[in-house]
């Protein structure tokens, strides 16, 4: 990694934070990044959890009359816990078109939380439920879990590909220390 990048990288965390922290607006923290050649766009900072409220996201939605027709009881259950910092198992496979009940236990002390945008925008998430609590948004870009509890997601994997989680509070994936991260495949319905 050359130093030109390390700095790069160092800048970004930095005018971020000042920026969750100081409430600017985003057209201010673009302004402040003139070029943006080799990082994620500011789409990815802008559907961040810490921003849930101050931007609409594009999540994917299932008609309520599917949705009716789904058996919550009856349909497969991803089950995922975070132990001493990191998810098991890091690798989930969904199908396309199926409905989901995906747990994930938090048997640590600390609070861990589930960063995967690009996942739960693709994903028709119609409900979330956190330390027993239903949480009334279902269109997020993360899931804090806290020390101990367990976070539920009902869920119809709506659009297939490759997607990345990681373990951080941080927006933008990839951006920050070293966490424990992993990857959800949606396989295409043929």
């Amino acid at each position: 990694m050359t130093a030109r990048y390390r700095f790069a990288r160092r800048f970004i965390v930095v005018a971020w934070v000042a920026f969750a922290v100081g409430g600017c607006e985003m057209a201010s923290i673009s302004q402040m990044i003139p070029s943006f050649p080799t990082f994620p766009s500011l789409t990815s900072v802008r559907s961040s959890s810490i921003l849930r409220g101050l931007s609409p996201r594009d999540c994917a939605k299932v008609p309520e009359e599917d949705l009716k027709k789904v058996n919550w009881t009856q349909v497969p259950e991803v089950n995922m816990r975070v132990r001493n910092g990191e998810f098991e198992p890091m690798f989930v496979q969904l199908k396309q078109g199926w409905p989901y009940v995906f747990r994930i236990r938090n048997r640590d002390d600390d609070s861990h939380t589930f960063n995967a945008s690009e996942f739960l925008s693709a994903m028709a998430v119609t409900r979330i439920t956190v330390a027993g609590k239903r949480w009334e948004d279902t269109c997020v870009g993360s899931i804090t879990v806290p020390p101990r509890e367990t976070a539920e997601l009902r869920l119809v994997a709506a659009i297939d590909g490759r997607y990345e989680f990681e373990d951080t509070w941080l927006p933008a994936l990839g951006l920050g220390p070293a966490t424990a991260s992993g990857v959800i495949i949606v396989e295409e319905r043929r």
